[in-house]
């Protein structure tokens, strides 16, 4: 596992650290500077002890430049601890032996100490009570000991010493508080900073890179501002038929790799991780929280703490985003978990694009598909109709009369499939737009059973027997729209289905139901729901000739507009569409239509 990078969070407070401290060199040179030459100034004779001021500031100023040739990096405190020590030194050599070694005197020094006092304590990156402590009492002491050489009074001294220990300690505190505070914001500009700067490059790669690297490079730009060890957005799968996550995107820091046993898993095993992400809740786990299977998961995986914010699609939970901490068990900040928002929301918005991009790209081969089929199935009877039309214009007066019959047969027949095609057409045309209207009434669904297989005996070539069975079932419908369901059933049936079709009618509790079977082979278990959508041609019977493929889908359609139901059952061996609608009471049923077939076996051909 490579070594860890040093976070934002970790080194921003030592940058406004270091910044501090150079800083402070900065004043320390510039007023060594100044006072070595006043004490050159005050000098007269280079053997004179006050040779002793000046030299000494010369060593603080060379020693200020370094600090801040270092970037802050060399630490200040003890070149001020040096200064207090050395202005200290001279003034207590003053005060013993008379001598005049530099040009404060003692009330001017011991101001001046008690600042570097506190500035001392302020500089101390730990324990800075004990520091200020510690200084307030070493000033104290030495006000003490000068008052005492200089033979002021007791008083005077007890309380020098006072204001030394209190003055030092109370005001180190409340100027560390003060930079703490500093540092603080200074860490939050920073942290903010860098986080809108996550923001707008993860933004930029979900705009400008390519799908199959813009969420890598999103977590990656948003990973790159914090001081977690891996990132990842993942996206909700079935496993076995349970809720699962597979991580579709990743970054670690550095060179490290983490997550490779946590690229896929099941929800259940983290219910509690997957409720709460279910609900819209962000999710901060600490393992040495957790119990049971999912604390055995976390640890299989080296996690110590994660945060996570799911991604919705359309208010769909479709995956989450989140930070995995392996080298420390942290805390989250709330402008990580505020960023995981903002980059879930774009995230959302970048599928929901894909979606709708995906969505238009099927309606464009959707449409290409229904201009092909259409073209070449209304090509067919046009192409038969205006054929024989011409031909009995042509050759109409040497035509005997059956022969005309029989042209003038087909011709009904390819107008009427020519008709029908055209309203399934227009019937899903106007389902899109909201227009289509439905209008129920009480009616016989065994009787239009019977007058949609009497039309279809008349008008379809065929040597397929069809028969009714069942009862008389009466159902709120429209009428028109059941025999349309009725008609694409039988005609689907008659082009692929076996020799024998049966439509069984009755009644149940709350519905009618009409089954449609035949003897035929069955549609593929891959294709059951397919063949329900709009365009699809099923290949499981390649010798008959292809439609349109949108019968079966209006025909569901119409079936759900009335309140009903249109499936295709099978259980391996057995096979039938299942036609179910609201049923009606049996009382007064109504005038049957004069052309509906009294005899229940109807057979084509």
């Amino acid at each position: 596992m490579a070594g860890r990078c040093i976070g934002v969070t970790a080194r921003l407070p030592v940058e406004a650290q270091r910044r501090f401290h150079r800083y402070v060199a900065i004043l320390m040179s510039a007023a060594s500077l100044t006072l070595a030459a006043v004490e050159i100034n005050r000098v007269r004779n280079l053997d004179h002890v006050e040779l002793v001021g000046w030299l000494g500031y010369l060593v603080v100023l060379v020693w200020a430049v370094y600090i801040v040739r270092s970037g802050g990096r060399a630490s200040a405190l003890f070149l001020v601890l040096a200064q207090i020590s050395y202005w200290a030194g001279l003034v207590l050599i003053e005060a013993t032996h008379g001598a005049d070694v530099t040009s404060f005197d003692y009330v001017t020094a011991f101001g001046t100490i008690m600042m570097l006092g506190v500035l001392a304590g302020t500089l101390a990156a730990e324990s800075r009570l004990m520091w200020a402590i510690g200084i307030a009492s070493a000033i104290a002491i030495w006000a003490a000991a000068v008052g005492f050489f200089l033979g002021d009074p007791w008083t005077v001294i007890l309380v020098r010493a006072v204001v030394a220990l209190a003055g030092v300690s109370f005001t180190t505190a409340l100027v560390s508080k003060l930079f703490d505070q500093l540092a603080y914001a200074i860490v939050q500009y920073e942290r903010s900073r860098r986080l809108q700067d996550a923001i707008a490059r993860c933004s930029e790669a979900l705009l400008v890179q390519t799908e199959s690297s813009a969420a890598t490079q999103a977590v990656k730009a948003i990973l790159e501002a914090t001081d977690a060890d891996y990132g990842y957005v993942d996206q909700t799968v079935e496993i076995d038929g349970d809720p699962g996550w597979k991580i579709v995107a990743d970054a670690a820091r550095g060179s490290a790799t983490y997550g490779q046993s946590w690229e896929t898993g099941n929800y259940l095993a983290i219910s509690s991780v997957y409720e709460a992400l279910r609900a819209g809740q962000a999710v901060v786990v600490h393992t040495r929280n957790l119990v049971g299977t999912e604390k055995e998961l976390y640890e299989a995986d080296g996690i110590l703490s994660e945060v996570s914010v799911p991604i919705f699609v359309e208010g769909e939970f479709r995956g989450s985003i989140g930070f995995v901490q392996y080298t420390s068990d942290r805390k989250w900040h709330s402008t990580e978990i505020e960023t995981l928002w903002r980059a879930a929301h774009m995230i959302s918005a970048y599928w929901q694009h894909q979606d709708h991009a995906s969505a238009l790209r099927a309606s464009n081969e959707s449409k290409d598909r229904l201009l092909a089929s259409v073209s070449h199935e209304i090509r067919t009877p046009l192409t038969a109709i205006v054929g024989l039309s011409e031909e009995i214009t042509a050759a109409g007066a040497s035509l005997s009369r059956e022969e005309l019959d029989e042209l003038n047969g087909i011709i009904a027949v390819q107008s009427r499939e020519l008709a029908e095609l055209v309203e399934d057409l227009l019937v899903a045309s106007r389902a899109d737009f909201g227009n289509l209207s439905i209008r129920p009434e009480r009616m016989d669904l065994t009787a239009q059973v019977e007058r949609v297989a009497r039309s279809l005996s008349e008008s379809q070539r065929s040597d397929k027997l069809i028969e009714t069975r069942g009862e008389t079932c009466f159902v709120r419908a429209d009428p028109l729209r059941v025999r349309q369901i009725l008609r694409n059933l039988l005609t689907n049936a008659i082009k692929y289905g076996g020799e024998h079709i049966v439509l069984v009618a009755e009644t149940l509790a709350e519905s009618a139901r009409l089954v449609v079977a035949d003897d035929g082979p069955g549609i593929p278990p891959e294709e059951v729901e397919l063949i329900f959508e709009r365009y699809y041609r099923s290949s499981h019977s390649p010798t008959q000739p292809g439609s349109v493929g949108i019968g079966l889908a209006v025909s569901r359609q119409l079936a759900e507009l009335m309140g009903g139901s249109l499936q295709y059952v099978t259980d391996g061996a057995h096979h039938h569409f299942e036609l179910r609608l609201p049923a009606t009471e049996l009382d007064a049923p109504p005038q049957l239509d004069e052309d509906v077939a009294d005899d229940m076996r109807v057979t084509t051909g």
